[in-house]
C-alpha cells in the first residue's frame, strides 16, 4: 500500500511539474467553486449586500497572483535543473576530452622512444662505417644519405612529440568547454 501511494505521489508530482498551469487552475477553480458555494450560500439567506459580494470574492485575484507565481518559480526550477544538467555533462566532456589527450601523449611519447632506439643504433653504425669506407666515395655518399634520413626521422618525431600540452579552458557558458593547446596559436581567443 505504501509503494502505490509512493508511485502514485511520483506521478501526480510529475505532472504537476510538467504542467503547472494545470495545478494552478485547480488551485484557482477549486477556490472559485468554493466562493461561489458561499455566496449562494449567502445569498440564500437573503441578507447580502455589496460588501457581501466583495467579501465572497476577495482573495480570487491574489490566487491567480500566487498561480502566476507558482508556474514562475517550477518554470525557474525547471531551467536551473536544466542548466546545472548541462553544466555537469559539459564538465564530463571536458574530463573526457583532457584524458584523451594525456593518453594521447604518453602513447606518442612511447612512439618516439621505439623508434628512436633503433635510429641511435644506426647513426652509431655510420661512424665505423664511414671510417671503413673513407676510400670508397659512392659508400660515403649512401651514409650521407643514410645520416640525412635518421636525422629527418628524428627530428620528424620529435616536432611531432614536442612539450606540447593540451589544456581544456572553459569559454562561458554558451561556447562550453573545449580543447585548446598552450604551445599553439589561439585565433584570438584567451
Amino acid at each position: 500500500m505504501k509503494k502505490y501511494f509512493q508511485r502514485l505521489y511520483k506521478k501526480v508530482k510529475e505532472y504537476c511539474v510538467a504542467y503547472p498551469a494545470v495545478l494552478s487552475g485547480f488551485f484557482i477553480y477549486s477556490y472559485l467553486l468554493y466562493c461561489v458555494i458561499h455566496y449562494f450560500y449567502k445569498v440564500r439567506s437573503l441578507s447580502i449586500s455589496f460588501y457581501d459580494i466583495i467579501d465572497s470574492f476577495d482573495a480570487l485575484p491574489f490566487m491567480w497572483l500566487l498561480s502566476v507565481a507558482l508556474v514562475k518559480i517550477i518554470d525557474i526550477r525547471t531551467k536551473l535543473y536544466q542548466s546545472e544538467e548541462q553544466r555537469l555533462k559539459a564538465e564530463r566532456e571536458a574530463e573526457l576530452i583532457q584524458v584523451q589527450l594525456q593518453t594521447l601523449q604518453e602513447v606518442s611519447r612511447g612512439l618516439q622512444h621505439h623508434i628512436n632506439n633503433p635510429l641511435a643504433v644506426v647513426k652509431l653504425a655510420i661512424e665505423p662505417a664511414r671510417r671503413e669506407a673513407r676510400d670508397n666515395g659512392k659508400l660515403q655518399k649512401q651514409l650521407d644519405i643514410v645520416e640525412e634520413s635518421v636525422n629527418k626521422i628524428s627530428s620528424a618525431l620529435e616536432e611531432f612529440t614536442k612539450a606540447r600540452e593540451y589544456v581544456v579552458k572553459s569559454m562561458g557558458p554558451i561556447v562550453g568547454d573545449i580543447p585548446q593547446t598552450s604551445g599553439g596559436e589561439n585565433n584570438g581567443v584567451d
